[in-house]
Order: C-alpha cells, then sequence, then structure tokens
C-alpha cells in the first residue's frame, strides 16, 4: 500500500514539474520585479502607481493629455501584435528585466528613461534587445525582426 502510495505521489509531483516547465516558455524567473527572459517576446511597459503619482504631480493636468495619447498608441500595439500572433507580456517599469547569454546574467537598461510608456523587443537567439516607443513601435519592430536596424544606444549584443 505504501508502494502505491508513493508511486501514485511521485506520478503527481512529475506530471506538476512537467506541466510547469511547459507553461515557462516565455520566462524562466516571474516575481514582481525581476524576469528573465528564455525566448523571444515583447515586453509592453507602462508606469507602476509610484510613477504615475510622480507624473501627476510634476505634470498637473498635462498629465491626463500624456496618458491619453499613451494609452491610444498602447491600444495600436496590442492590436498589432494580437494581429501577427505575437506573444507578449504586460509590466510596470518597476520591473528589472534580465537575460542570459552563454551562461552569464544580462541586465536589460532602459536608455530612454524619458519614455514612460514604452516596449521591449528581446531576440534570445541573438542575444539582442531593443527599446522602442508605443508611437513606432510597428515600424521598430519590423526593422528589429528583419535585422534591417542600425544599432542604437538602446539595443545591444552580447
Amino acid at each position: 500500500m505504501q508502494k502505491t502510495l508513493f508511486i501514485f505521489f511521485c506520478l503527481i509531483f512529475f506530471s506538476f514539474h512537467t506541466a510547469l516547465a511547459g507553461q515557462n516558455n516565455l520566462i524562466l524567473f516571474d516575481k514582481k520585479t525581476k524576469i528573465i527572459f528564455d525566448k523571444d517576446i515583447v515586453i509592453l511597459v507602462t508606469p507602476s502607481e509610484n510613477t504615475i503619482n510622480k507624473l501627476k504631480t510634476s505634470m498637473g493636468d498635462d498629465f491626463y493629455v500624456m496618458a491619453d495619447d499613451a494609452n491610444y498608441y498602447f491600444f495600436l500595439v496590442y492590436n498589432y501584435l494580437k494581429s501577427i500572433n505575437k506573444p507578449y507580456l504586460i509590466k510596470n517599469d518597476e520591473a528589472i528585466f534580465y537575460f542570459q547569454k552563454n551562461g552569464v546574467l544580462h541586465k536589460i537598461q532602459n536608455n530612454n528613461s524619458h519614455l514612460h510608456w514604452w516596449a521591449l523587443l528581446y531576440k534570445h537567439n541573438e542575444g539582442k534587445y531593443k527599446i522602442v516607443a508605443f508611437i513606432d513601435f510597428e515600424d521598430e519592430y519590423k526593422k528589429f525582426i528583419s535585422d534591417g536596424d542600425i544599432y542604437s544606444k538602446d539595443e545591444w549584443n552580447f
């Protein structure tokens, strides 16, 4: 009886572990603020509550105009990604993004810190990423995917 229970629990454990491994095809590690990529992905980054409160304080009523525009471009990006069946995640700006290349963990830097709504494009096999504004998303995405893009300070190869 004990052997039967042991085998039963082992089967459940290994089935559960396999199911988790199958779900883990976009990120290796996901907590509230740390994310490590293991596959090509697009991350749509929006401001956190803390950032929104700071922007409201510093911009006053102009914040609402900017947020309205940003939400419109977010909607366009979202629709474009859905139309091409591209996987994506939505995270806030408190998240810290990493990727692993040749066993070394690299932190992705946002060199466009003036952007409060932005997209992170990531190619896993090439260890390549780029940060783009929502307003330029479709063109920048097509250039990034086709490799016809000229490297900028916001795109790095490791």
